[in-house]
């Protein structure tokens, strides 16, 4: 088993190699210019959507409290919820992208309320609503793009080593944790049993709210590095980015997707805007979350100590 899990998170971290020798050969073959980045504009327009970031994951910290509460019955104090969440959100920059999960269990410690049970079963309702989010906007935003490309584009050979090797695993760790899925499944669906359908939609509509923020940011940084967009090119730019974010998002053994996302940004939506500018706005916005999570937890740290 132990053999089994070192192997899925070698084949994430050459996933993740080979996505930046991608990376690198496209910056090299569009000769990106970030020279547009001395413009006070510009980076004035950045920081704020990198404050967007930072805004979007304060608002999933105080969904991951909603849910926290829809799960136990309890209702814990927002500030701590925000503090922490946004605090671990910070060590998913740690390879293997697993501490900033574990990092929530903090809640537990700071609180009697609540036990370490519960605070993992409502991150994994949170991961559901998040990965439902996403397939959600994906299948509304770019359903027809997806089926023309792959009709009419001959898919790069890279697209489908990630593809398979996202499959692959998937069904490994399927495999290796069969036994904890059977019982961690039990357990999930006696917990949805307290969601309303109400309460579900509340929490896959925040979920959905965060994704767009961080996608529209994406939108955003394009526009400011100079690509013309028009109105009917938004849902494609949104439903492309929140694709190439969920393979990022389900590719282990990589530090935030960090890679993988830019690499399938570029692969998908070169295809319809300047692949110059794609280039440079894959490379700046992930500097821009970087830059939100900072703030982020900024955010936090000061409401932290706020008054009520």
């Amino acid at each position: 088993m132990k053999f089994s899990q070192k192997a899925v998170s070698v084949i994430g971290k050459l996933l993740m190699l080979a996505s930046f020798a991608f990376i690198g050969r496209q910056v090299l073959r569009y000769d990106t210019d970030f020279s547009i980045l001395a413009s006070p504009f510009v980076i004035t327009g950045l920081l704020l959507t990198a404050l967007a970031c930072g805004a979007s994951i304060v608002l999933a910290g105080l969904n991951y409290k909603w849910i926290i509460g829809n799960v136990t019955d309890v209702s814990l104090e927002p500030r701590l919820v925000i503090r922490v969440y946004c605090t671990s959100n910070m060590y998913k920059y740690i390879p293997g992208t697993v501490m900033y999960l574990i990092g929530r269990n903090r809640i537990a410690l700071e609180t009697n309320k609540v036990n370490h049970t519960q605070i993992a079963l409502a991150t994994a309702v949170e991961g559901i609503f998040i990965l439902l989010s996403a397939v959600i906007l994906i299948a509304v935003s770019v359903h027809e793009e997806a089926v023309s490309y792959m009709r009419y584009v001959g898919i790069p050979i890279f697209v489908w080593i990630i593809i398979g090797a996202v499959v692959f695993i998937v069904v490994s760790l399927a495999i290796i944790l069969r036994r904890r899925l059977q019982r961690g499944l039990k357990k999930f669906t006696d917990v949805l049993k307290n969601f309303s359908v109400a309460t579900k939609a509340k929490r896959l509509g925040v979920a959905m709210l965060v994704l767009v923020v961080l996608a529209v940011t994406y939108l955003v940084t394009l526009m400011l590095l100079g690509q013309q967009v028009t109105l009917a090119m938004v849902p494609t730019i949104i439903g492309l980015y929140l694709l190439s974010w969920l393979a990022g998002f389900l590719t282990p053994g990589t530090t935030s997707g960090m890679g993988v996302r830019e690499a399938v940004l570029l692969m998908f939506l070169g295809v319809y805007l300047d692949p110059g500018i794609v280039v440079s706005s894959a490379i700046i916005h992930r500097v821009i979350c970087i830059v939100g999570d900072v703030f982020a937890y900024g955010i936090a740290f000061v409401y932290s100590k706020s008054k009520k």
